[in-house]
């Protein structure tokens, strides 16, 4: 198992491979240098891997973190907060190093995290607790369908005439009207698609867009529901 906690600290004398060689050493690594070589590569700090870790900015500090947790390549990688304190490039930075590492190497990220959007980039399943009591668990595709989770702003010149369609709609779960902007909540985001599509009058004019935020609505109808 691998650990990134919340705030890392390391050694800002040494270089990025020499303290990741270290940590290989205390692990048992038979060939601890190339094992230092390997993770730097996969976090993308091999060109900075003779510099020394002081000179490195906050996301790069982050990536040494993965680094450190995923020498050996254990099956469980724990990250608390991993974009905790980073600015938007930094935090794209550690999130796609996450995909990354997750897609080539097989392993599975238990990852502790407030910023909910983020984690739609690299989640497939979700724990919701409150105050340390598990809400809900699953799928974010199952828990999304469960709490109506998904949502579709849609513009077209007849909204009136679309509401009256989707207020028909057994999979429609609310709608909200403003100007010519229809949204739409719904457990099931294909369905919906598919019949959106199929109105010949509206059609030619319609602009689909799905709404960012999944992960939050899951979480706040979760706890509203619980409460």
């Amino acid at each position: 198992m691998g650990v990134l906690h919340e705030k890392p600290s390391f050694p800002g004398w040494a270089t990025g491979y020499n303290f990741l060689k270290f940590v290989a050493e205390l692990r048992g690594i038979e060939k601890p240098g190339l094992e230092a070589e390997k993770v730097l590569g996969l976090v993308g700090l091999l060109d900075a891997k003779d510099r020394k870790i002081r000179e490195y900015s906050a996301g790069m500090v982050q990536r040494l973190g993965i680094a450190q947790a995923i020498i050996g390549f254990p099956e469980l990688i724990i990250l608390d907060e991993p974009t905790a304190n980073l600015d938007p490039d930094g935090r794209l930075e550690v999130l796609e190093t996450i995909k990354k590492i997750r897609e080539k190497n097989d392993a599975s990220f238990l990852i502790s995290t407030h910023i909910l959007p983020e984690l739609e980039r690299v989640c497939e399943f979700l724990v919701i607790m409150e105050n340390g009591k598990i809400m809900d668990s699953g799928g974010v595709e199952e828990l999304a369908s469960k709490y109506y989770a998904y949502s579709l702003t849609i513009k077209c010149e007849e909204p009136l005439k679309l509401m009256e369609w989707a207020s028909s709609q057994s999979i429609v779960k609310d709608i909200i009207l403003r100007g010519n902007s229809v949204t739409l909540r719904t457990s099931d985001i294909k369905h919906l698609m598919n019949e959106l599509h199929k109105l010949p009058s509206i059609a030619e004019t319609l602009h689909v867009r799905e709404e960012p935020g999944l992960l939050e609505r899951i979480y706040s109808e979760t706890t509203r529901r619980s409460g």
